[in-house]
């Protein structure tokens, strides 16, 4: 990508761009994982979840675009308690939610938004930034893994047919 997309805010009249490019990584992801919701149920109650996770954990959605070409969307969560009883009582940053429209991947749009993102939990004073992902989707994982996440808790799964 030869411009930096620009990152801003969410607004009310962003919804519409929100749930398509919601619904193209659930496409997406259904490779990886079946038991998605179907991308075309996807709507404005999706949004509204976002909207309530971030009013309760001091999280803000941002958008990243060029020109008027929406090109991804970053959920940051700045303050989640730990909810682990053998642990101490601590806050971490989150993000919850990062989709990259499909003509975008591999262009830095999703780098560009966890810098955002990082930068975000880092003036809300949060020491640690968490992120999960589908095992099997070792394109973001490898995002990730350049982005200087580390594995930290795994969860392993077993099909019980």
């Amino acid at each position: 990508m030869s411009t930096a997309p620009q990152i801003r805010d969410y607004d009310d009249d962003d919804e519409a761009q929100l749930i398509r490019l919601t619904r193209e990584l659930q496409s997406h992801e259904t490779s990886y994982y079946d038991r998605m919701i179907p991308p075309d149920e996807i709507a404005g109650w999706y949004v509204e979840g976002i909207k309530a996770d971030c009013r309760d954990c001091a999280g803000r959605i941002r958008l990243a675009w060029l020109a008027d070409e929406p090109l991804g969307y970053c959920v940051i969560l700045t303050k989640v308690p730990n909810e682990e009883v053998d642990e101490q009582a601590f806050d971490y940053a989150y993000v919850s939610e990062i989709v990259v429209a499909k003509s975008a991947r591999g262009q830095g749009v999703g780098t560009e938004l966890l810098r955002d993102a990082e930068n975000l939990a880092r003036a809300a004073n949060a020491k640690w930034l968490r992120i999960n992902v589908l095992a099997k989707n070792t394109l973001a994982r490898d995002v990730y893994d350049r982005f200087g996440f580390e594995e930290h808790l795994v969860t392993m799964e077993k099909p019980l047919k």
